[in-house]
């Protein structure tokens, strides 16, 4: 008699199995550009601060806007330093 085991998943377990193999995805895409190991708590902080600089820099807008916008930039920019990615 063959056993099988089933599991139910709720959506909070699925969206963070989902959000962890894009993290691991997104560290082998960096450690292969980077040529060197990168985690993934350090691709997400590097996706971080490339999702900022395209809002920073590609993104029309007021000057108190554009303001926020460079100052998130910055911000990400000091994140990843403390995190050691140089």
């Amino acid at each position: 008699m063959k056993k099988e085991l089933s599991l139910t998943l709720n959506f909070v377990t699925k969206t963070r199995m989902f959000i962890q193999s894009v993290g691991e995805n997104l560290a082998k895409v960096y450690s292969s550009l980077l040529e060197e190991p990168i985690s993934v708590k350090k691709a997400w902080k590097i996706f971080h601060a490339s999702v900022a600089f395209c809002f920073a820099a590609f993104t029309s807008c007021s000057v108190f806007i554009h303001f926020i916008l460079v100052t998130w930039f910055l911000f990400t920019v000091w994140d990843c330093n403390r995190a050691g990615i140089k």
